[in-house]
């Protein structure tokens, strides 16, 4: 958990950002049986459950248990110490492992597409992320269980660094751009001021001409008076 602050002239506890998840993560449990209960799944993951005989019979008793088993978490009466402990008391491990883990995976698919959008809701493209230091402790922490190399070797510094390269390529890129953009409107602009240079001495023409036609006809007017 992160450093905590509290606000100024708050007396309650120290604000921690992690804590939100605290609020959220019921909303987006919430969410995923929904999804279940719309049969709103991917192929793959419809394949997958027929492949193991899952019913939704099944799920909806282990969302029930679910359930009744977060409520132990701030149980007055009887509270639990763990995950575990709550998901025991309900008698969670009894079902079959499949169904157990086919709902958590949508309860993780969800988790991670909430992720996604909350990360682009706190980034602009081209700028630096408020997010950017956990996700980059999370991709070290990845690379480290992925290679099993030494923990030296997975520092965050790696990441860091891919992460500037990606900043520094996406600001390259819009200048780039920009650039181009800028090229084509001067070569437009050049492109106008040329025509308009050849369009001149023929407007200087005509209106010479005009003049001339002009001069005849007053003359030829007077001439036919006399």
């Amino acid at each position: 958990m992160g450093i905590g602050f509290k606000p100024r002239g708050e007396t309650g506890p120290l604000y921690h950002p992690e804590r939100d998840y605290a609020y959220i993560t019921p909303t987006l449990m919430r969410s995923a049986i929904e999804k279940l209960d719309c049969n709103d799944i991917s192929e793959e993951a419809t394949r997958w459950k027929a492949e193991h005989n899952i019913t939704s019979a099944e799920l909806g008793a282990a969302a029930e248990v679910l359930a009744r088993a977060q409520r132990d978490f701030i149980s007055a009466a009887d509270p639990v110490t763990s995950l575990e402990q709550a998901l025991s008391r309900r008698d969670y491990y009894d079902i079959r492992y499949s169904v157990r883990q086919f709902l958590f995976a949508t309860i993780g698919y969800v988790v991670c597409a909430a992720w996604f959008k909350a990360v682009r809701d706190v980034t602009v493209i081209g700028e630096p992320s408020a997010a950017d230091t956990a996700m980059i402790d999370f991709a070290a922490s990845a690379h480290k269980f992925a290679t099993n190399a030494a923990l030296e070797r997975t520092s965050p510094i790696l990441e860091t660094l891919q992460a500037r390269n990606d900043l520094l390529s996406c600001r390259c890129n819009i200048l780039g751009q920009e650039c181009s953009k800028l090229r084509q409107e001067l070569a437009e602009i050049l492109e106008q001021e040329a025509a308009r240079k050849v369009k001149a001495p023929k407007s200087t023409t005509n209106i010479a001409i005009s003049a001339f036609i002009g001069y005849l006809a007053r003359t030829c007017g007077l001439s036919s008076r006399n």
